[in-house]
């Protein structure tokens, strides 16, 4: 009999909270507050971003572009 293990996703919320605590941890809160307040509260619309940043490129452009870099 084959076994399934049921995945569960972690809430969002939870992965914010434990992201903030960590930048918290590293950074102190002076420099946390100040990235927070410059990264994580700005509108941004990620697919004209996305535009920007990749053009018309494919996936596999991209991936191709991505490991030569890593040579």
């Amino acid at each position: 009999m084959i076994s399934i293990k049921k995945l569960t996703l972690p809430r969002y919320d939870e992965i914010r909270s434990e992201a903030v605590r960590t930048i918290i941890d590293q950074l102190g809160i002076t420099k946390a507050a100040f990235f927070i307040r410059e990264s994580m509260f700005q509108k941004t619309d990620y697919l004209q971003l996305k535009d920007v940043l990749f053009g018309k490129k494919t996936s596999s452009e991209l991936y191709s572009e991505i490991k030569k870099s890593k040579l």
